[in-house]
């Protein structure tokens, strides 16, 4: 019987992680959060509860066929939260090694490498930190990777995740808008986004977390590869808008934002047999129908 570990369980990839988890029949999953009532409304089965701070603090013993996903990370509202949560993440990752971890999964971000990029980035990429974002991520890593270098470890540097209740993305955002009636107004049109759904990233870490941890790499990303340009998302939402009965519009006004957030994740799809399965019209439609 497999055990994962999941710090940073109650947010939005650990959520669909646990979800996805229990499809698997012989895996368990403790949880790492402090968000004890999410986890009190929810009927998971195999699937255990500690706090953050007890798992620092109060130990945990680790078995041989235990994985640890880290998903935990600070919110960067400023830079006293962002260097407290980091501090956290170092004490999760120090702690995971002194318990006796025997393989761990580090989530990171697409967010390192040029967010004006031309191509989807490669693992191999130069990194190009521009926000304080990026080298928290960046520096979850490090730590990774310098805590943990006799043991078998990955970072996985995320698509931008997408998926209902996500409500910082911009097509929430826009879905959100367009069902109060208000006309979508696009700045500039040369934004291309690399979005992967959060349940097609929760099968992507679950595939990786049953296989051999003797043969992970240090760094993979993980992500499909297709992207889209901003009009051709506008359009998406607009679409899958219609089926629904509502009508939308959009304009666009001139702007020089070229973001790209596209990602090559040929490498995490050859090694772990995995494909994104959900396309982005179906998550547009199931974050429309969780609004309305």
């Amino acid at each position: 019987m497999k055990r994962l570990v999941i710090s940073g369980a109650g947010g939005f990839l650990g959520t669909a992680i646990i979800q996805v988890a229990q499809e698997y029949p012989d895996i368990n999953v403790v949880a790492i959060s402090s968000n004890f009532s999410k986890f009190a409304t929810q009927n998971y089965r195999n699937c255990s509860v500690i706090s953050t701070d007890e798992f620092i603090n109060k130990g945990f013993d680790f078995t041989e066929h235990d994985i640890m996903i880290n998903c935990l990370f600070p919110t960067n509202a400023d830079g006293y939260k962002m260097a407290n949560g980091l501090e956290k993440v170092y004490k999760i990752i120090s702690a995971a090694k002194d318990y006796g971890v025997k393989a761990f999964i580090n989530i990171s971000s697409q967010s390192v490498y040029a967010s004006r990029r031309e191509q989807a980035a490669k693992e191999d990429d130069e990194l190009c930190l521009e926000n304080a974002y990026a080298v928290g991520k960046y520096s979850s890593e490090m730590f990774c990777n310098q805590v943990l270098k006799e043991i078998p470890h990955s970072n996985i540097r995320l698509a931008s995740l997408l998926g209902v209740g996500y409500d910082q993305r911009i097509v929430n955002r826009m879905v959100a808008q367009a069902l109060l009636g208000r006309e979508l107004n696009i700045i500039g049109a040369m934004q291309r986004y690399g979005f992967l759904d959060v349940r097609d990233a929760a099968v992507g870490i679950l595939k990786m977390s049953v296989s051999d941890s003797s043969k992970w790499e240090e760094t993979y990303n993980l992500g499909r590869m297709e992207n889209y340009n901003l009009i051709e998302v506008v359009e998406l939402i607009i679409e899958q808008l219609k089926l629904h009965g509502v009508n939308a519009k959009y304009s666009i006004a001139e702007g020089t934002d070229n973001r790209n957030s596209s990602i090559n994740g040929r490498k995490f799809m050859e090694n772990f047999k995995w494909n994104a399965e959900i396309p982005l019209s179906k998550t547009i439609d199931d974050i429309i129908l969780s609004k309305m």
